[in-house]
């Protein structure tokens, strides 16, 4: 029984050696990482810096966007709200 374990252990210990010496011959290759065959991994500085096409259409999106985001709130407290109209019950049909 006290063989056995001894094997075992030295067993375990020379895997442990073994494992250490394949891991120290060979290091992991370094892969690169691609997008994509011919696209680059960052955009170019002069692309992102682009100006777009300014047109009367583009103003105006603009101008309403920030309108948009100018309001705040009700645009009259005091105005009257609208009342939802009466919708029938489905529970109780009317005659």
């Amino acid at each position: 029984m006290r063989k056995t374990q001894w094997l075992l252990i030295a067993l375990i210990l020379a895997g442990l050696v073994a494992a250490e010496a394949v891991a120290a011959q060979s290091p992991p290759p370094q892969q690169r990482q691609q997008r994509a065959p011919g696209v680059p991994m960052a955009p170019n500085a002069g692309e992102v810096q682009k100006v777009e096409p300014r047109s009367d259409r583009v103003e105006a999106t603009r101008e309403r966007e920030r309108l948009a985001r100018d309001r705040s709130g009700p645009p009259n407290p005091s105005r009257e709200v609208p009342m939802p109209k009466p919708v029938p019950s489905i529970i109780a049909p009317t005659r």
